[in-house]
């Protein structure tokens, strides 16, 4: 025999040895896979099931829960007789294939028995919590039943004691409770007979019927102390009120008060209506009406009583504040018409003056008629007291316009006093000034100051002139004063720059005498500024070309030339 030959006999042992001992491995590995679901399922079948089953069973259930209960039964019947029957079977088969080395098949098995317990235990979890949940039921419902019948004592109870309370809600209520009653026997009836499902139902159904009349029932007293109490001791109170008030004279605004308790006294008893009817929510928005309008009619009564008192305060002080104001009128008129005489007075204040005398005749009506009828009203007080505080504003608006009116007419004697003493000063002034000019010996006068000079003493004649008439008008003397005076200073303010200007040009002139010699510029400059200086007299003009050109050489110089003058320079006096 070759080696060749050996080496393959060899192989195939080898080989062969290898498969047999992985086909072990597979059975082993296949055969504990089985043993396990083995036990799964007798853990399964071993479980408690039919006990609990009894145990739901003795309960004598009826209705929805022995259908609930039927259901879950036959479920596990099916399960117990069929279902793990089947599984057996299927390990038997399993078996048959591991044994006999056809693996794909025997793992196939495997993993369908696996399914197959998997959805058992899934059912039976199923069952188990279906029968736990009849049990438990069974159990709430008698702990419930305790905490529905003790809500429903209470309820009771307290419709009993505080009867007084409900007013005529209280068949309604009694009504209600009987319902309950007999929501509750039906509940006992279910539960005692084996049906907890249902009862369970019948109970949630009572215990909601309890909670919203016992929320009713928390709201009632007040609405009913509304409708009963509160409501009809205010209306008492309103009408004794307005009888008191009617008794002594009052009247008022509103119309038809005697209606308005009427409508208040229906929405009472509508009211009351919807309590009875359970209404809560409206009854509650219809209490608001009716206090609103309760409130109403206190505020309309108050309102007059006030009233009242403040148009007898207002009266007491009113007439010597209308006298005072009548006696200034007057006095305004007589003032007018004495300056009259002397002054053209504003038409718009002379007007203003005639509509004070003639508004202060209406308000002396106005007062006198309002005052004589507080003791015997023809309207209501709040009327009296709207006329007289009006009339009040009215007077110290007026007071306040007489005293604008008196300062205008004191102002015109005033203003002419101050006009006269102005226009001697200025022609005083124009004077001084003309001479302070002469006195400077300047080659001429300059057209800029003839030209302000000439027109303020224009404005000043123009001022005396119309001092002068017969009769004067104030607004314009001062406007002129006013033109005047703004000219004065003017002229003024020219004369002093026309003089510090030509007397800093000689002196910068002379000054420009040591450069001359040595400096064409300077010359030249000196030249244009001599020129300008005798010939133009714009002396500004000279001032600038003769200082622009020594600033070239000697900065500084002009700075010091006017700090100089400023300090010796002269004052005019007047």
């Amino acid at each position: 025999m070759s080696r060749g030959t050996i080496i393959l006999i060899v192989a195939i042992v080898v080989i062969l040895i290898i498969a047999y001992i992985a086909c072990l491995i597979a059975r082993k590995r296949n055969d504990n896979l089985l043993i396990a679901l083995e036990d799964r399922k007798e853990d399964l079948f071993n479980l408690p099931v039919n006990d609990e089953v009894e145990a739901v069973k003795s309960l004598h259930l009826i209705g929805q829960s022995q259908v609930s209960f039927r259901e879950w039964n036959q479920k596990w019947v099916d399960l117990s007789l069929n279902s793990f029957a089947d599984i057996e079977n299927h390990i038997f088969e399993a078996e048959a294939f591991n044994n006999s080395f056809r693996f794909v098949r025997a793992k196939s098995a495997i993993d369908s028995i696996e399914s197959q317990i998997d959805l058992i235990e899934e059912d039976i979890a199923a069952i188990r919590q279906g029968l736990r949940d009849l049990k438990e039921q069974e159990e709430k419902n008698s702990g419930r039943v305790k905490h529905a019948l003790d809500l429903f004592d209470t309820l009771q109870e307290s419709v009993r004691e505080n009867a007084e309370q409900y007013g005529e809600t209280l068949p309604e209520l009694e009504k209600q409770l009987k319902n309950i009653e007999v929501e509750f026997s039906e509940f006992v009836m279910l539960n005692s007979s084996g049906d907890p499902i249902e009862a369970a139902g019948i109970l949630d159904k009572t215990e909601n019927h309890m909670i919203a009349l016992n929320q009713i029932m928390e709201r009632i007293p007040a609405l009913i102390e509304k409708v009963t109490q509160t409501f009809p001791d205010q209306l008492e109170d309103l009408e004794a009120g307005y009888r008191k008030l009617v008794e002594e004279g009052y009247l008022f605004i509103e119309g038809n008060i005697e209606v308005r308790f009427q409508e208040i006294r229906v929405a009472i008893r509508e009211n009351t209506a919807l309590i009875v009817s359970f209404d809560l929510d409206a009854a509650d928005s219809e209490n608001a009406d009716i206090q609103a309008k309760i409130d109403h009619l206190y505020k309309v009564f108050t309102r007059e009583i006030d009233a009242h008192q403040s148009a007898a305060k207002i009266s007491k002080n009113l007439p010597k504040f209308l006298e005072h104001i009548a006696n200034n009128t007057k006095v305004l008129v007589e003032e007018t018409e004495r300056l009259s005489t002397s002054y053209l007075l504003a038409e718009s204040k002379q007007s203003r003056i005639h509509q004070l005398s003639v508004k202060v005749a209406s308000l002396e009506t106005t007062v006198a008629d309002s005052i004589e009828e507080l003791d015997n009203p023809q309207v209501a007080y709040s009327i009296l007291e709207e006329r007289l505080e009006h009339a009040l504003t009215a007077l110290k608006e007026m007071e306040e316009e007489q005293l604008v009116l008196a300062d205008y007419l004191k102002s015109q004697e005033a203003s002419e006093t101050n006009a006269r003493k102005q226009a001697t000063v200025y022609v005083n002034k124009l004077h001084v000034l003309k001479r302070y000019m002469e006195k400077r010996n300047l080659p001429g006068i300059p057209d800029e100051f003839l030209s302000i000079f000439f027109r303020a003493s224009d404005h000043v004649e123009a001022l005396l002139a119309e001092l002068d008439h017969k009769r004067i008008n104030v607004e314009i003397v001062n406007r002129l004063l006013e033109n005047a005076t703004f000219d004065m200073g003017e002229v003024e303010e020219t004369a002093y720059r026309i003089v510090q200007n030509a007397a800093l040009t000689e002196q910068l002139l002379q000054y420009s005498n040591r450069y001359r010699s040595s400096s064409d510029s300077i010359q030249k400059a000196f030249n244009r500024s001599l020129a300008t200086f005798e010939k133009d007299f714009d002396y500004q003009a000279a001032f600038e070309e003769i200082s622009f050109a020594l600033e070239t050489v000697e900065p500084g110089v002009t700075e010091r030339f006017v700090r100089s003058y400023e300090k010796t320079k002269e004052t005019i006096r007047y």
